[in-house]
């Protein structure tokens, strides 16, 4: 389960390099691109405490969204027995 969310969190980042761009990558004082580890994790911390992040236009690079929706998945597929015994007693109601 936490290589899953580690492949989940490495995706995020590269997508919102790419969308967003020059989060992690960043040209220094010199010019030259370097990595900016603290701006990516304030960047991934955001949607804790930035409401503007959870509208629909920002969803997809709003990691806590990215990181529940993706645990929601992991249940499902690799959980399926317990879904499975959830919707079989959902049904018999």
């Amino acid at each position: 389960m936490i290589l899953y969310f580690i492949i989940v969190t490495v995706v995020f980042i590269v997508y919102s390099e790419y969308s967003v761009g020059q989060i992690l990558l960043r040209p220094d004082s010199c010019g030259k691109i370097s990595m900016n580890i603290g701006s990516m994790f304030h960047f991934m911390m955001n949607p804790f405490y930035k409401t503007h992040l959870w509208s629909i236009q920002t969803l997809d690079i709003n990691y806590a969204f990215v990181m529940i929706n993706s645990l929601i998945l992991y249940i499902i597929i690799y959980k399926n027995e317990w879904y499975m015994e959830y919707i079989n007693r959902w049904c018999q109601r």
